[in-house]
């Protein structure tokens, strides 16, 4: 397998390539050909350095340092010392899961058995009304490898600002807004005007979310080469992701998530006979309908799906040049990064923005990082060895973890919706 330097560099070799065909005085047909075969080998690149990034996220070999790193943070003890104390929850965690919590030792079933009552209280975190019997909970300390899963199948996760916390409790949030606050010129002896920040506040709760049942072979559990811990979490992760992303995305904020799109304002809606379509000039108007304090931050970023980033790319001038190029900055930006770049803003695709239609909300911009991802760190998977299962030689996992999702930044008055988020809506007709 290449290594990520080696394919970052081959990029940046294309890329370079591909602007020079570009960028050319000659623009002919032979130079567009080549340069969309060009494209389509970046392209090539840029889902490879992808996958080899997901493959080297904790991967077996650092899971134990990323969590023991992740503890320290927190608990101020030293990393060889959390890394012991990880190595034996993530030894609990994979035999509990290969075999039950019945084959556990009571220190074994201390780290990881909803069933042993020192644990009860992390049980009523994320499972309240639901039976635990034979659960296991993710240990607080491989929790971070289970967030690493989550924002990596989740569009929101990659840009919004993640809180964990320990439990599931409703709390308020403050709010404030400033940016349209300045100060003024007073002269010698004049009293300086009062002028109140806006204050505003914001409940945050934990809705509960499952993976829904997956079947996993009794075979990859026994399997002493295969990493159970991850195989099992990251399937459970997918799913758990994909779903609550749908809520941070589109959510009503009413007995489920807030999304952003729910809560953003239009920043710019296209005109008639733009219900599909896309031009340069739209993604202007968006840009310069977000507050420029908002387009300062390191979290700014454009979101939309597949399909409409596809369409995105094959935008042309009147010389059928491509209006976007490849930059060659973003191979090397990692996570949300799709090796484009808009006014110096990353892409992010979100697999649950809408498709271009009619009045449809296709596009956001903004900073993201004042959408709150509130994640409980609890999780508890159930195993079922029923005979649905054990006919089929398999063991079914199941899922429950709780978080939310929120708008933190303080409402205009004027619109009553957010401002450091926009969107782009089509046309009606």
């Amino acid at each position: 397998m290449s290594s990520l330097k080696n394919l970052r560099e081959e990029r940046a070799r294309k890329v370079t390539e591909y602007k020079n065909l570009v960028e050319s005085k000659d623009y002919t047909k032979e130079i567009e050909a080549k340069a969309d075969a060009v494209l389509i080998e970046i392209e090539l690149i840029d889902g490879q350095i992808s996958r080899v990034q997901n493959s080297l996220t904790l991967s077996a070999d650092d899971a134990t340092d990323f969590n023991a790193r992740a503890a320290s943070d927190k608990n101020g003890k030293s990393v060889d010392e959390n890394a012991h104390r990880v190595t034996q929850a993530r030894a609990a965690f994979a035999k509990a899961l290969a075999q039950g919590v019945a084959a556990l030792t009571a220190e074994e079933a201390a780290l990881v058995s909803a069933a042993d009552p020192r644990n009860r209280n992390r049980v009523l975190n994320v499972a309240e009304g639901s039976s635990a019997t034979g659960g296991v909970l993710v240990p607080t300390l491989i929790m971070p490898t289970l967030l690493e899963f989550l924002k990596a199948y989740g569009g929101m996760r990659l840009v919004a600002w993640i809180l964990a916390t320990a439990g599931g409790q409703p709390f308020t949030w403050g709010t404030m807004d400033d940016t349209a606050a300045e100060g003024e010129l007073v002269a010698e002896g004049v009293t300086a005007s009062d002028d109140d920040l806006t204050f505003g506040s914001v409940s945050v709760g934990a809705y509960k979310f499952a993976s829904k049942t997956i079947p996993v072979s009794m075979e990859i559990l026994q399997d002493a080469a295969v990493n159970v811990e991850s195989v099992v979490l990251r399937a459970l992760a997918t799913r758990v992701a994909r779903g609550q992303n749908r809520y941070f995305t589109t959510g009503t904020g009413t007995g489920q998530p807030q999304g952003a799109v729910t809560a953003a304002s239009v920043g710019y809606t296209a005109p008639t006979g733009n219900t599909t379509s896309l031009a340069y000039d739209f993604f202007m108007e968006l840009y310069h309908s977000v507050d420029p304090a908002y387009r300062s931050s390191a979290s700014c970023a454009w979101m939309m799906n597949d399909k409409t980033w596809k369409t995105v790319k094959k935008l042309k001038d009147a010389n059928n040049r491509p209006l976007f190029l490849p930059s060659l900055e973003a191979a090397f930006a990692g996570g949300e990064s799709t090796g484009y770049q808009i006014e110096g803003k990353p892409i992010v695709i979100n697999q649950h923005m809408a498709d271009l239609a009619a009045n449809s909300k296709s596009i956001a911009f903004g900073d993201f990082s004042k959408y709150m991802i509130r994640d409980v760190m609890d999780v508890l998977i159930l195993r079922f060895t029923d005979s649905a299962y054990a006919k089929k030689g398999q063991v079914g996992f199941l899922a429950w973890a709780r978080a939310d999702g929120r708008m933190i930044d303080a409402k205009n008055a004027t619109t009553s919706q957010w401002e450091s988020i926009r969107t782009l809506q089509q046309s009606a007709t």
